[in-house]
């Protein structure tokens, strides 16, 4: 595991003025770039989502801002965004499993951050994480055993140390949950997880993701429209405050404020129908592929 070669050091030092700080990528990036498609394309999960984002643009950016050098303005037209200051300084590993990560936000790109979306984004980098471990046991695989067997072992000895609650009125003692800042150790975290209980890697998903405002649960959104839908169709403006009031019930305004923004956009069952029972069927697939990669990787 090394970081991203020389070739990025080079784009860095070239002017700034000859460029503006965000652009189609530059020739040497676009380069990159494509070696990295071509180390991940191993990985049929890969393959199919390089395919299906190919019109995503990339752009490249000196300082976005995101949490990872590797990330996506998201919304109903994503952009892939190439942060060249911080990926000169990411190990080849990380920026692959962040490229697949990015891909598959953009492959369910939605108006709205989504709790489901962001689940079934991870769940495909895993599937390409135990694809790739697979086809490459001795280095790729081996390293994503390591994280699975280092990151599982702080995390599970972090749930022992938590004290359960005295009564159903007392806080419990449980530790926050964030997320490792490298992507083949989140990875890692993630997987050891999901091969102890599914749930608990949806959950940790959901709990160690820093959500901007506006992020609603698909599921919540689905009940509401089932629910309410002459009520928000009936509404001439979003909601003010923290709640508002449909059929007489209260519920959270921001989740009515996503209801409204989407109703009769149709975006709803676009997402529900992208999702193809990630949790289900994909579920079983993932499950599936992370056998074969721990028989190959003997791990």
């Amino acid at each position: 595991m090394r970081p991203l070669p020389v070739i990025l050091a080079v784009l860095l030092a070239l002017p700034v003025a000859a460029r503006s700080p965000d652009t189609a990528p530059s020739a040497r990036m676009a380069a990159e770039l494509a070696r990295l498609e071509a180390l991940a394309s191993s990985s049929p999960a890969a393959r199919r989502l390089f395919a299906a984002t190919r019109r995503v643009p990339r752009r490249e950016v000196r300082g976005s801002g995101l949490p990872d050098p590797i990330g996506l303005r998201g919304g109903a037209r994503p952009e892939i965004v190439l942060d060249a200051l911080r990926l000169a300084d990411t190990t080849e590993n990380d920026a692959e499993l962040l490229l697949i990560l990015n891909s598959a936000r953009a492959a369910l790109a939605f108006p709205i951050p989504v709790v489901e979306a962001e689940q079934a984004a991870w769940q495909t980098t895993l599937l390409f994480a135990v694809e790739r471990g697979a086809g490459d046991p001795e280095a790729f695989g081996a390293r994503l055993a390591k994280a699975a067997r280092e990151a599982g072992a702080r995390n599970d000895a972090l749930e022992r140390s938590a004290l359960p609650p005295r009564s159903a009125w007392e806080p419990s003692e449980t530790p926050v949950l964030k997320l490792p800042a490298g992507a083949l150790e989140r990875a890692g975290l993630l997987l050891h997880l999901l091969e102890k209980d599914p749930q608990r890697f949806y959950w940790a998903v959901e709990a160690g993701t820093p959500w901007p405002r506006g992020t609603a649960r698909l599921a919540e959104l689905e009940d509401l429209f089932a629910l309410r839908a002459k009520d928000l169709h009936d509404m001439t403006a979003p909601p003010e405050g923290p709640y508002a009031v449909l059929g007489g019930r209260r519920y959270p305004a921001p989740l009515v404020h996503a209801a409204f923004l989407l109703r009769g956009t149709g975006e709803v069952e676009r997402l529900r129908e992208s999702l193809e029972a990630y949790d289900t069927v994909g579920l079983a697939s993932l499950r599936i592929a992370i056998n074969r990669w721990r028989r190959v990787a003997g791990k």
